[in-house]
């Protein structure tokens, strides 16, 4: 009891203290008031005042808000680590948006103490969350470039996304020359633009599809591609990369869904198939 008194005492001395420290300064300036000092002070402990505390912000008007200003849907709105500040996803990005609704911050959350990026950890997790796990079974694999390496073995399927101008993906193929019996299925996308998509054109136009990849993936020169080819494939290719919100080349998936992202070797796509085995 004697010191829940003695902390009492203590905290009313320390409130008299910040009110003589901070009124001065209110009265020097054009806050010259009791209710400027009064907000002042609630600040400094944490707390606002009845007065300036706000009604329970609107999150469906905040998104409309959003959704103006974007021209695009609002996945999910939510309060943020800021007090104050909503996180508001929209197609796969990530905003922030404060209870009035005024202001919208495109940018990064960072946490000080870890020196880490909140919005990129939540960006990831809101990928992992929504991206759905590739089925090679529902895939149509007439729409991707197969190429056998030694013996057919059943499991031993690779399925990737490849952009023909990618270094990462040439990088990848050299890792592939140490894998042995192995079927690879490339869906050739065009993530680099239209010199990718005259390449993939050519390469899919080409009599023997896999020997003019392999070829491009030696830096070797795109093959001249027959005309009146159907190139309808190369379009179901992007469509189906954004489904599996595929990004970046090269992107490998096992069976099972196992997924790698970039040039990884040998003995990591070893794991993957046998991952993927299981």
């Amino acid at each position: 009891m004697g010191s829940a008194a003695s902390q009492h005492r203590s905290r009313v001395s320390f409130l008299r203290t910040c009110v003589m420290t901070i009124t001065p300064f209110f009265r020097s300036t054009r806050w010259a008031s009791l209710g400027g000092a009064a907000l002042a002070l609630a600040l400094m402990l944490g707390v606002a005042p009845a007065s300036a505390q706000s009604p329970v912000p609107d999150t469906q008007a905040l998104a409309r808000v959003v959704e103006r200003l974007v021209g695009a849907k609002v996945e999910s709105i939510a309060p943020s680590p800021v007090t104050g500040l909503f996180e508001v996803i929209v197609n796969g990005n990530i905003f922030y948006i404060d209870s009035t609704g005024n202001h919208l911050v495109n940018g990064e959350l960072v946490d000080v103490a870890t020196r880490t990026s909140i919005t990129q950890r939540r960006k990831q997790e809101h990928e992992l969350a929504n991206t759905p796990v590739l089925d090679m079974a529902t895939l149509d694999l007439a729409d991707a470039i197969k190429t056998v390496k030694g013996k057919e073995v059943a499991g031993r399927v690779l399925v990737t996304f490849e952009d023909p101008r990618c270094g990462f993906c040439k990088r990848l193929h050299q890792s592939l020359r140490d894998v042995p019996d192995l079927v690879l299925y490339t869906f050739p996308v065009s993530f680099l633009g239209p010199q990718s998509r005259a390449m993939n054109e050519a390469i899919w136009c080409s009599a023997d599809r896999s020997k003019a990849w392999q070829e491009v993936m030696k830096d070797g020169p795109a093959p001249v591609g027959s005309s009146g080819c159907d190139l309808q494939a190369l379009d179901r290719n992007t469509a189906l990369a954004n489904k599996y919100r595929i990004s970046g080349t090269p992107t490998l998936f096992a069976a099972g869904g196992v997924r790698i992202a970039g040039a990884v070797g040998a003995p990591a796509i070893e794991e993957a198939l046998k991952a993927g085995a299981r």
